[in-house]
């Protein structure tokens, strides 16, 4: 029976892989903030951007499409508070325009992509019943 369970993994994902790098990036950048705002900015920045790679990987676990859409949709809403941290470390000073253009340039396309992925999970949702697309026993 074990020899025919099917597992999605997360890692797979462009999106998940998007995010994972983008997490990296901002957890270095984040070092060179000033201490003052470890517990404040530093602090909801690192876990916001952590939170997307994490609700995709939670959702892309699930087994229902339901639970996954909902993850993906979380990681959506990380992705906004992340903009937003980022455009405050902008105005704060903490990071130039160079840096705040790229960081929202690569941002904007893991949000696109995640649009992307909950239009397909929708899809499926519409084609399937309420399992997700793999089947976990033959």
């Amino acid at each position: 029976m074990s020899e025919n369970l099917l597992i999605k993994d997360f890692k797979t994902l462009k999106v998940w892989q998007k995010a994972n790098a983008f997490e990296q990036e901002i957890g270095i950048l984040a070092k060179g903030f000033p201490a003052h705002e470890q517990y404040r900015l530093t602090d909801q920045l690192v876990r916001a951007s952590r939170s997307i790679g994490a609700n995709i990987a939670e959702g892309n676990t699930q087994l229902f499409i339901r639970r996954e859409l909902f993850h993906a949709n979380a990681a959506l809403g990380s992705a906004g508070e992340v903009r937003n941290h980022l455009l405050t470390a902008h105005q704060s000073g903490y990071i130039n325009k160079e840096q705040y253009d790229a960081l929202d340039k690569k941002l904007i396309e893991i949000i696109k992509m995640l649009y992307g992925y909950i239009k397909r999970l929708k899809l499926e949702l519409g084609n399937d019943s309420d399992y997700s697309h793999s089947k976990i026993l033959d």
